[in-house]
């Protein structure tokens, strides 16, 4: 397992505390290494059990993998509240923050359309259904690549109360602030007829 130097009480090994958190954010930062450079790619994703999927255009070319030997690291950070101290110093957020390292695979093209599909589903749950399959060129337009989640090889972390109570009486306020977010109502785009779909009216329920 790797161990953080730094506020190590913050750290958990609870897979099911990892998934969570995966499953619940939707844009992550994906970090590996280009003809000798650093490459960060802020990108979209979805976690498929044990794997992260992260897909995007093959004429950009920011996900090209060479080989299965592509080190790489993957990060998604939620923050929950804002801790509002006593001093400026002390202030902080309340987060949830994960990093999982491995090596980037390029997924086969036998794969690549049935995890599209699933990437979708994953999305918003129920699209694929009502929308035409993706064509064969659209689907060689696509790039999919995988970051599998190993064991020993993810760092979650999280903080969570009040932060620490003032060694001297203070009369500034201090406590949380949360922060929440959620889905406002659909806007139909000016060319579209069609009635809201079940996919798009379900989204409060299917991806909270």
């Amino acid at each position: 397992m790797i161990h953080v130097t730094r506020y190590r009480e913050r750290q958990s090994d609870d897979r099911t505390a990892l998934d969570a958190l995966l499953d619940t954010e939707w844009w992550g930062v994906l970090a590996t290494i280009r003809g000798g450079r650093p490459v960060t790619i802020p990108t979209l994703y979805v976690r498929d059990g044990d794997n992260l999927l992260v897909h995007g255009s093959t004429g950009a070319g920011t996900l090209g993998v060479k080989s299965v030997d592509a080190s790489a690291s993957f990060c998604v950070t939620a923050m929950d509240a804002l801790k509002v101290a006593y001093n400026t110093f002390d202030s902080s957020v309340r987060y949830r923050s994960a990093v999982i390292y491995g090596n980037l695979e390029q997924v086969a093209d036998d794969e690549k359309e049935s995890l599209l599909d699933r990437v979708s589903e994953i999305l918003i749950p129920g699209r694929t259904s009502e929308v035409q399959p993706m064509t064969r060129k659209e689907i060689a337009a696509t790039n999919l690549v995988r970051l599998r989640i190993v064991e020993g090889e993810w760092v979650y972390k999280s903080s969570s109360g009040f932060g620490d109570e003032p060694d001297e009486p203070s009369t500034a306020w201090q406590g949380l602030v949360p922060m929440t977010r959620g889905w406002g109502e659909p806007q139909r785009a000016p060319w579209c007829d069609a009635e809201l779909p079940d996919s798009v009216r379900n989204l409060p329920q299917t991806r909270a």
